[in-house]
């Protein structure tokens, strides 16, 4: 306004006096402050902090004097420390811990040892003839069988009617089926006998030198008809599910849920959060820092095993408080008749999917009943056991369908439900056990794999309508990393990670907030569950209830959760506890972690130590110990394969390798009367050590560092002035 007013000084002048020039002007500023009131205060806000920056620094707790008198010492008399505001104290596990990073190994990519080219595949509901196989086998046609599972039966499944000449192209009559093909225009071979034993000959070329030696050995066939040259079992998604897309035509998600999300979980066996760190690097490099997944640092197994773990997310329950399921035990029956999370998602509208890609530890049906129904709209299972009988033949190896990984086949079926219901809402919980369960060193095989398989469904817009979760049930539980300290906690600290899509966060910022903020609390199963049903039914943000033992992830964990308010036994839990030093001042270990904290302090300001004074403690405040329970520590294993009674055994806490216990100790030194609480780790019976990270100055230190604050402002905390020493 004002320069436009400037611009038309000459016409002005001509037409009005000088007073009403500047009256004309000040109307101008008073109407232009009033239209653009934050310019007002930007230009407020900038002059005030051009004037203090000699007083105060970035810190606003922190005050920096000119140089002068230093201040009486009543100002600076020692405070008591402030505890952590969080009960629940997190273990601070290692990455780089030498002793768990000895039993890591980067395998090679999967390669799997087929002699032929695969004939046929699946593509997005359909059956295709590969042109690569034609190209080198000549033309073919092939015979479907689809897979049926017989009625009230978990374990067992048989091939229904073969549909001759099935064309490429063709829709699946099945999700799941076995193919023959044989080549056109071939002389049928010669069918040898059944049975037929081999000469010595040919039992040495199978057998090796040890097969020269041994008896004649019979040849296992292919599950094949002798006219056939191709048989495989293969996995889709058929689009005639006509009882599933009936229900979508009637049930569509409630306006109160989250936005019809869909859910994908996809779980793996006995990998904890440090070691996918370890392992699966290229996977969380995508997932983390591109995709944006948020990491559960404080997410606490609550039983033994993956039931343990599954039963929580999936039920809300743990398997004590569910009906009687176990094999051999009286009354037992099949667990259709638990309170499935999926069935909920159901009701409203969803796609559901249960894929195990185990069969034989599979968590519902190893100690369990398994399943009367299929549970879900989509079940792997049967595909699952029809392959593992597949598998016995030695053309396909053990990870391997044909020439393609199983857990390729795996990430594939989660593409194709995708593709078949893209704009219906989907509930999908798949497990994969066989990569990891044994030998978490064996996941790396599939690192670039499940990248390339995340950078799909991101790159074919699957991701932005779905809350995915990657996760792991518990951590390895193997004799020998239980013997460890490191080891023991990792395995109560399963990897979980959120991935929301990109717009989630700004229709719901305060959930958002709420979920970064629970990052660093403890979390459990119990937690998942109830997320979930806020996704179907939203129950709100805010602050959630510490007497209930699942709280949505949404609303914001009570800094006072510890165990017992989770319903986490004590020996599973992996939260810290204090105890109290009574002697600080005389107790050996706290002398010792006492040493090393100031011995830390002096060698920070060492370089300096022509400005800066040697601190020595002049009194000593408190002092705590931070470690794992006692239940913790004696315990050994579970009971029995159930796993619901722990052995807790005195000797299994005095044998444990690498334990470390924290100090966390509070002190003021001299000169000076600085007051610092430091925590000092202790591994095993020598190591004493502390970083800058564990070190805080609880009082204000005035003047006291003026002279290193234009040399090294890092040291203002740790350094007294020399120049101050004898002064009061």
């Amino acid at each position: 306004m004002s320069v436009v007013l400037y611009l038309l000084r000459p016409v002005i002048h001509r037409r009005m006096s000088g007073p009403k020039i500047l009256l004309l002007l000040l109307l101008s500023c008073l109407v232009f402050l009033f239209a653009f009131p934050s310019f007002y205060q930007h230009t407020v806000l900038l002059f005030r902090r051009q004037s203090t920056d000699l007083i105060y620094r970035a810190d606003s707790s922190e005050t920096i004097k000119k140089p002068g008198k230093l201040e009486p010492e009543a100002e600076i008399a020692p405070q008591a420390p402030t505890p952590s505001p969080q009960k629940c104290v997190l273990p601070p596990l290692q990455l780089d811990d030498p002793l768990l990073m000895s039993f890591v190994k980067k395998l090679p990519p999967l390669r799997c040892p087929f002699a032929t080219l695969e004939w046929v595949h699946v593509q997005n509901g359909t059956l295709v003839y590969s042109k690569e196989a034609i190209a080198k086998v000549g033309n073919f046609t092939c015979d479907v069988f689809p897979l049926i599972r017989p009625p009230k039966d978990d374990n067992r499944v048989r091939w229904g009617t073969k549909i001759q000449n099935f064309i490429s192209g063709s829709q699946l009559t099945s999700d799941f089926i076995k193919v023959e093909c044989r080549r056109l225009n071939r002389p049928v071979p010669v069918t040898p006998p059944a049975n037929q034993s081999l000469p010595a000959a040919a039992a040495a070329a199978v057998g090796g030198a040890a097969g020269a030696r041994a008896k004649p050995q019979i040849v296992a066939k292919p599950p094949s008809l002798p006219n056939n040259d191709y048989v495989d079992i293969l996995m889709g998604v058929a689009p005639n599910n006509q009882a599933v897309w009936e229900r979508l035509k009637k049930t569509k998600p409630p306006a109160n849920g989250l936005s019809g999300l869909s859910v994908v979980m996809l779980g793996f066996d006995s990998m904890s959060r440090m070691s996918w760190l370890r392992r699966m690097k290229s996977t969380r490099e995508y997932l983390v820092n591109s995709l944006g997944g948020i990491e559960l640092e404080g997410y606490n197994i609550m039983g033994d095993g993956t039931p343990a773990a599954l039963f929580p997310i999936l039920t809300g329950h743990h398997e004590e408080e569910l009906p009687e399921s176990r094999r051999n035990h009286r009354g037992a029956k099949p667990v259709d008749d638990y309170p499935w999370i999926w069935k909920d998602f159901t009701k409203v509208g969803y796609v559901t999917s249960w894929a195990d890609a185990s069969v034989n530890i599979a968590p519902f049906n190893y100690r369990l009943l398994g399943f009367s129904q299929p549970p879900t709209d989509y079940f792997a299972r049967p595909y699952y056991l029809a392959l593992r009988d597949y598998a016995k033949y030695p053309s396909h190896a053990t990870d391997c369908r044909a020439a393609t990984p199983k857990y390729q086949d795996w990430f594939n079926w989660v593409k194709d439900i995708f593709h078949m219901y893209r704009d219906h809402p989907k509930f999908m919980m798949h497990f994969y056990a066989t990569l990891s369960h044994n030998d978490n060193n064996r996941i790396t095989m599939a690192d670039e794999d499940f990248r390339s398989f995340l950078e799909s469904l991101e790159r074919q817009g699957y991701l932005n309508s779905t809350i995915l979760v990657v996760f792991g049930d518990h951590g390895a539980r193997y004799d020998v990393l239980r013997a460890t300290w490191a080891g023991r906690l990792e395995e109560r600290l399963p990897y979980m990670n959120f991935r929301f899509p990109p717009w989630f966060e700004r229709k719901y910022p305060q959930l958002m907030q709420n979920f970064r903020t629970n990052v660093h609390r403890l979390t459990t199963p119990m937690d998942i569950h109830e997320t979930l049903h806020d996704v179907i039914k939203f129950d709100g943000a805010g602050q959630g209830d510490v007497r209930n033992r699942g709280i949505s992830l949404f609303k914001k964990i009570p800094i006072e959760r510890e165990c017992k308010h989770a319903d986490i036994r004590n020996h599973w839990c992996a939260c810290l506890d204090w105890r109290k030093i009574e002697n600080p001042e005389t107790d050996t270990d706290g002398q010792r972690a006492l040493q090393t904290a100031v011995g830390f302090i002096n060698n920070l300001t060492e370089p300096h130590r022509d400005l800066c004074a040697r601190l020595e403690i002049e009194k000593v405040t408190s002092g705590q110990v931070l470690q794992a329970n006692e239940d913790f520590l004696k315990f050994s294993k579970a009971l029995n394969k159930d796993g619901r009674l722990p052995i807790l055994d005195q000797k299994s806490k005095s044998n444990m390798r690498e334990r470390l216990d924290l100090y966390q100790m509070t002190f003021m030194t001299k000169p000076g009367k600085g007051l610092f609480e430091v925590t000092v780790a202790h591994k095993d019976k020598s190591a004493w050590k502390t970083s800058e990270k564990d070190i805080s100055r609880i009082n204000k230190y005035g003047d006291a560092p003026s002279c290193i604050l234009g040399i090294n402002r890092q040291l203002r905390q740790y350094c007294y002035c020399n120049s101050l020493v004898g002064k009061s």
